[in-house]
């Protein structure tokens, strides 16, 4: 008597999925249902928690994150493909439709490895569901899915889905083909052909979710995602305390490398300028003096303040030929301060205080208060 109620529960729930969707494995899907027809995506939700319950509960209204305009709304009703490049992604979204919108959180990227330590997800395909964003860690409510293969933004943006055909269609393309490979083949167009009909400005209605087995069913997305953020804000707070620990390790040691670098090159005898800065001369002339408003020939080498060589003119044999007053292309204040204390043919050390170089931040492969020395040749001034 057991047996046959458990295989009459069985088919009783079984007859709760719509006929497209009995024959799918367990699992977490979305039916996003557009103008144009539906897009069946199944979500990879055990892999990536954070990205599939911010996407789910977004849909579902059920998001608690969200900006208060935004509270108990299905954020993706109506909403439209507001970028949509041919052979490449469509992408949606943003309410805004300027590619900057969100839904008033962000969240982190997700990057789920097999076992043998690679990527386990790829936009190696297309039909790749995957975030949109405009950097680490920046994920919001934009997504794309893919023309094409597009793997070099592997390791940039979260794939937690792929397109996938229906049961109906399943069983029909089945009967149709054979053939393995054209099977695969027809799957692959078929899956495909909403994504590829859809053009910008084209609507998402709704998106419907499909859960199968125990796992899918038990998936709580909003209160999943709630968690999820949390573990992601508390990991960020982390990585920003050993980050700043770290930065202060490096330009203590930093200050001491500068203060032995500058002795031994005989900084400390040098008098300062109002702002910081010295020149140590290594050769002198009785030569013109340099002046904003005529050309110069130059060689240089750059380097930090402790020594660290970042670029020499003299590596490519090209000398740098500049004007101080040339607008288009301004100087630091400090090299202006120093070459204005040459003459022609002398040959220079210049110590530069960040404050009058390129500041308290980190600037290309320049460290946070990076201070500079400049090594620096006056070859030619101009008449």
């Amino acid at each position: 008597m057991k047996k046959v109620v458990y295989i009459f529960l069985a088919v009783l729930l079984t007859g709760c999925l719509a006929k497209e969707y009995q024959g799918l494995d367990d699992g977490l899907y979305a039916s996003i249902n557009t103008n144009k027809g539906k897009i069946l995506v199944e979500l990879y939700f055990e892999d990536l928690p954070m990205t599939v319950s911010s996407f789910v509960s977004l849909a579902e209204g059920t998001n608690t994150s969200v900006s208060d305009s935004l509270r108990g709304n299905k954020y993706y009703n109506g909403i439209r493909f507001h970028r949509v490049v041919k052979n490449f992604v469509i992408q949606a979204g943003d309410k805004t439709e300027t590619g900057r919108g969100g839904p008033g959180y962000i969240f982190g990227d997700e990057f789920p490895k097999n076992e043998k330590g690679d990527l386990k997800y790829s936009h190696d395909a297309p039909g790749i569901l995957s975030m949109a964003n405009p950097g680490k860690n920046a994920n919001g409510s934009q997504f794309f899915i893919t023309h094409k293969p597009i793997q070099y933004l592997d390791g940039k943006h979260s794939v937690f889905g792929k397109t996938i055909v229906n049961s109906v269609q399943m069983d029909s393309l089945k009967m149709k083909y054979t053939d393995e490979t054209a099977l695969t083949k027809a799957m692959d167009s078929l899956r495909m052909a909403v994504v590829n009909s859809i053009e910008q400005f084209d609507t998402i209605l709704d998106i419907d979710f499909i859960k199968i087995g125990s796992k899918a069913k038990s998936f709580d997305a909003a209160e999943v995602f709630e968690n999820e953020l949390i573990k992601f804000k508390a990991a960020a707070k982390e990585r920003r305390l050993n980050a700043q620990k770290e930065e202060e390790e490096r330009y203590a040691k930093y200050l001491v490398d500068r203060d032995n670098y500058l002795k031994n090159n005989g900084f400390d005898t040098e008098e300062a300028t109002s702002t910081g800065l010295k020149v140590k001369k290594l050769k002198r002339t009785k030569g013109k003096k340099v002046v904003e408003d005529k050309l110069v020939r130059s060689h240089f080498t750059l380097y930090t303040a402790d020594g660290k060589k970042i670029q020499s003119t003299l590596d490519g044999g090209t000398p740098f030929v500049f004007r101080l007053d040339d607008a288009s292309k301004p100087m630091i204040p400090g090299f202006k301060e120093g070459v204005l204390k040459l003459r022609d043919k002398e040959k220079a050390l210049i110590y530069i205080p960040y404050s009058i170089g390129f500041g308290a931040n980190k600037y290309g492969p320049f460290p946070a208060k990076s201070d500079l020395i400049f090594e620096i040749e006056i070859l030619e001034i101009g008449k």
